[in-house]
């Protein structure tokens, strides 16, 4: 396979700071820090198969970022993924609110706009996922914890391909339904217990789902887990994206993100 471009941008000084903190743990892009210099950004992102811009989309200026940058990629037939670190939420003056409501919604026409799981900093059964305590021992913010898991589900089973080859073109499917999307993070029995739940993801129109494994017995849990997650879609009609990512890390069950689109607004 040709090798694959991937770039990552931060969209201001406070999601920079989260990338910087970052960039030792999320391998095969490309990243690029610092102030945005527009002309720079346009030159380098023509020969991008994919840029990821992390953003705090309750930033007035970072929101104007993405919305240049989601655009002009757009115009060049790159595709992107903007990470938004928080929930977005419209506090700002009433005034204000019909132009960042305008803003995201060209935002969200544009790229595949990922907004964090922000529950996995508040899930007690979460906490005790060895993948998500590593990080957490090593020095690692649970923002910082849950964007490295997300950025990894995404990408790393096309750049590193330990288990199963996925094809870029497989993602080409996924990154041209442009939306907002929501991502949870599911310990083995809590993935489990979905159907059960009802959870909002069943519902959805397009669902990724990613699937971290230790190398003992791979192949064997990841048919399990995909067979689950097929059969709890058995009547739906989604678009569906299964992909494994080996890691050592990972003890005992496996962890298992759900990326799905959703009227987030």
């Amino acid at each position: 396979m040709n090798k694959i471009n991937f770039y990552c941008y931060a969209a201001g000084k406070e999601s920079e700071f989260i990338c910087s903190d970052i960039t030792g743990e999320v391998s095969g892009v490309d990243w690029q820090l610092g102030d945005i210099d527009r002309k720079a950004f346009t030159h380098k992102i023509n020969n991008a198969d994919l840029v990821i811009i992390i953003a705090n989309l309750n930033n007035v200026s970072e929101v104007t970022n993405v919305e240049f940058m989601v655009k002009l990629a757009e115009k060049l037939k790159v595709p992107t993924i903007v990470y938004s670190l928080f929930p977005i939420t419209l506090i700002s003056q009433v005034n204000d609110k019909k132009s960042r409501l305008a803003q995201l919604d060209n935002i969200s026409k544009a790229t595949v706009l990922i907004v964090l799981d922000g529950d996995l900093l508040g899930n007690s059964i979460n906490k005790t996922i060895p993948l998500i305590q590593h990080y957490i021992s090593e020095g690692f913010s649970y923002l910082s914890t849950t964007l490295i898991v997300a950025i990894r589900s995404f990408i790393d089973p096309v750049i590193k391909q330990e288990l199963i080859g996925v094809d870029f073109a497989d993602y080409r499917l996924i990154l041209a339904k442009k939306s907002f999307y929501q991502t949870e993070t599911y310990s083995y029995e809590t993935l489990i217990q979905a159907d059960t739940n009802n959870d909002n993801w069943l519902q959805a129109k397009v669902i990724v789902a990613t699937i971290y494994l230790n190398g003992k017995d791979a192949m064997d849990v990841y048919s399990e887990i995909s067979t689950s997650v097929c059969n709890m879609l058995r009547e739906s009609d989604a678009l569906l994206l299964i992909l494994p990512i080996i890691d050592e890390r990972v003890q005992g069950k496996p962890l298992t993100t759900i990326i799905y689109n959703t009227c987030y607004l």
